[in-house]
């Protein structure tokens, strides 16, 4: 049996953030000759997408036979200002959203894998997280750092976690270790299986012994949610027992299919997935 056939009929449940991202595409103008501003012009063009744990969720879609999100009763949307040319992004304003219809409640202990993508953006209260540390079979965690809540969402947070996969930076703000060796950290946080992505630099895994991989992107597009690709894709595999060498191959592999699409217009699917790991 192959890997891919592992995970084919397990039952997972997405926990976590709904976000919309907005893309809004701009020429830039320079800076006003009065005001220390920058200046773009508005193309009236705009791109939405349904992202955070919703974009999370899409990438297991294809691979397992079901797929449920629980999110929160309000979302978090980022409308990005996107150079049209370059599609680099220039600036990104954040606004909460209360969603129009209640959050589905599910029954937690129903699922093989249950996967916490926490933004920090008021879904996983201490109540929910308490909640699916008790009653998931297998539980896969990231607490993601970003520019609202640096510092106040730390892996830590989750005591009990089958798999963590986090950044570099998320890993040394939850050990409090700026500068030791990254295996330092990743001991001093005492998961017994963790990932930790590196970007550019591959990512590195525990599971008792360390393992190293490099990165396989060669263009990137755009790095929103690579790192949450590569949770959701990891995640089921890592469930199903996959060693930790094939784990940081096939989460390489899913994150940097995922540099290359632009915002989520595109998941990353088996068929892409498989010509990758070829």
């Amino acid at each position: 049996m192959n890997s891919f056939d592992k995970i084919k009929d397990f039952r997972v449940l997405f926990v976590g953030d709904g976000i919309i991202d907005e893309y809004r595409y701009v020429k830039p103008r320079g800076k006003s000759t009065k005001t220390n501003t920058l200046s773009v012009e508005y193309l009236k063009r705009k791109e939405v997408f349904r992202g955070g744990v919703w974009a999370a969720a899409d990438h297991l879609r294809g691979l397992c036979a079901q797929v449920d999100v629980m999110n929160g009763a309000s979302s978090m949307k980022n409308v990005y200002y996107v150079d049209e040319v370059y599609t680099t992004k220039i600036l990104n304003v954040h606004e909460v959203h209360q969603l129009m219809d209640a959050p589905k409640d599910y029954d937690i202990r129903d699922y093989d894998l249950v996967v916490v993508t926490d933004f920090g953006h008021s879904t996983m209260t201490k109540d929910l997280i308490e909640r699916v540390s008790k009653e998931s079979r297998y539980l896969a965690v990231n607490a993601q750092t970003n520019s609202m809540n640096l510092g106040f969402n730390m892996i830590t947070k989750y005591r009990r976690a089958d798999l963590v996969v986090i950044d570099e930076l998320e890993a040394r703000l939850a050990a409090h270790e700026r500068d030791a060796p990254l295996e330092d950290v990743i001991l001093a946080l005492g998961y017994r299986n963790i990932i930790v992505t590196m970007g550019a630099r591959g990512a590195i895994g525990f599971d008792g012994a360390f393992e190293r991989r490099a990165a396989t992107t060669e263009h990137v597009v755009d790095n929103m949610g690579a790192g949450d690709a590569f949770l959701s894709v990891v995640a089921p595999f890592a469930s199903a027992g996959v060693s930790m060498k094939e784990l940081l191959r096939i989460g390489n592999a899913a994150g940097a299919i995922k540099c290359g699409i632009l915002g989520h217009r595109k998941s990353v699917d088996r068929q892409s997935l498989e010509a990758a790991l070829v």
